[in-house]
């Protein structure tokens, strides 16, 4: 009866032994395959692994299991790399988009935003605080309001602040919860000026020419009466007649000068050569050798660059108009020098006087259509205002560009950079 007994306990520790090591190595191999399981989950390339590289010599189960978990991971991967492509596309997007681009959440926390955001208020972002809500970058009131009307009636909402105007609009949630709108501010410094100098231009011309039409007005209405009264002869009719044509010419020479305006400003491409400085600036001279003799003035040359790489008659009307200002506005100074320097990769004309200078308030209007620092003398002088402006888009069409250097009463320096062939 022991001996039986015995049997049995030896038996059942046999069994529970050989339970054992059989549950340890299930449990190790469940585990390691388990470990192995989350490293493919983690794994960054999974589109040459096989079937089998995990459950080997392991059930259809598992290899199923093993088959859905690639399955899924490869499709996580896709629809990743995916969803960055796309972010990057639209990051590119914003970050080149000269409109500054905000979005907020409902509490007003700054969720993303791009550079020109960044430049208009000038802010930088704190990494260190990663929680930066609207009111701390932007500290206008009214543009705080737009966006929390926007949370409130989800309405595309516009306002503006001197000098940017901003556009709110709600952006689609399906988590009431979690909602967003997106703002974008548009900078009207520019469509302000072009605005206000279209207004200068407008009244400036309508201003040129209605003192001519006046005297035509007023001439031709004498003249009719005089016919009606039968009291008009010979010597009276030109007398009448020659401030009319006067004026009429004085129309005509505006008129030419806005249409020449005009096909330079369209910025065509010129034909340009080789050019000698010293030939163009004696055929100038000899243009205006009245003007410069009316004026008493002293023209100093100085040919340091013997050729420079341009249009011939643009050339001609850029020297020409800078001259001819200078001899008109230098006032009592009476020496003018023109200078043409070979820089590095082009060649400068400078015309410098010695006169009474602009102030820095008038520097940078001066190549403006119409513009005037002094119009009471340039009326004087004959001039319009437009010769400087001749000046800066000959040189845009040249690829180049003007520069004043001035101050009060010390005379003025322009600045014309030709770039090299």
């Amino acid at each position: 009866m022991i001996q039986t007994l015995l049997w049995l306990l030896a038996i059942l520790f046999v069994a529970l032994v050989v339970y054992l090591l059989s549950y340890y190595r299930f449990r190790r191999m469940i585990l390691q395959q388990t470990k192995q399981m989350i490293a493919l989950m983690k794994s960054e390339d999974v589109d040459n692994m096989q079937i089998g590289s995990i459950y080997a010599h392991t059930s259809d189960d598992f290899s199923d299991l093993e088959r859905a978990a690639l399955y899924l991971r490869r499709k996580y991967l896709r629809l990743r790399n995916q969803f960055h492509e796309e972010r990057k596309g639209y990051e590119t997007v914003f970050s080149g988009l000269k409109e500054g681009i905000v979005t907020v959440d409902q509490n007003l926390k700054i969720i993303s935003f791009n550079e020109s955001f960044m430049d208009f208020f000038n802010w930088v972002p704190d990494k260190a605080q990663p929680n930066t809500y609207l009111q701390d970058v932007v500290r206008e009131p009214l543009v705080i309001a737009t966006f929390k009307k926007t949370f409130e009636d989800s309405n595309i909402h516009k306002t503006e602040v001197d000098p940017v105007q901003l556009f709110v609009t709600p952006l689609p949630s399906r988590n009431e919860n979690e909602r967003w709108s997106l703002g974008v501010f548009y900078d009207m410094s520019e469509i302000k000026k072009t605005e206000k100098i279209r207004i200068d231009f407008v009244a400036n011309a309508s201003h040129e020419m209605r003192t001519p039409l006046t005297v035509i007005k007023g001439y031709s209405e004498l003249m009719k009466q005089k016919i009606e009264q039968g009291d008009l002869n010979g010597p009276e009719i030109l007398d009448l007649l020659n401030p009319v044509l006067q004026s009429a010419d004085q129309m005509s020479d505006l008129m030419n000068r806005l249409l020449n305006l005009s096909r330079v400003e369209v910025n065509a491409p010129l034909a340009k050569s080789l050019l000698p400085t010293e030939q163009i600036t004696e055929e100038v001279l000899q243009d205006i050798e009245g003007l410069v003799s009316l004026k008493h003035k002293n023209i100093v040359v100085k040919c340091e660059a013997p050729e420079v790489f341009a249009n011939p008659e643009s050339c001609k009307q850029i020297l020409s108009n800078l001259l001819t200002n200078a001899v008109k506005y230098s006032g009592d100074a009476n020496d003018i020098s023109v200078t043409w320097i070979k820089a590095p990769q082009s060649v400068l004309l400078k015309v410098k006087d010695n006169g009474p200078g602009i102030v820095k308030e008038h520097q940078s209007r001066v190549f403006e259509r119409f513009y005037r620092v002094d119009k009471g003398r340039s009326r004087d002088q004959g001039g319009y205002g437009l010769g400087l402006a001749f000046v800066k888009h000959h040189m845009l069409n040249h690829g180049g560009n003007v520069r004043l250097i001035s101050e009060n009463n010390m005379g003025s320096e322009f600045i014309c950079e030709f770039p090299n062939p």
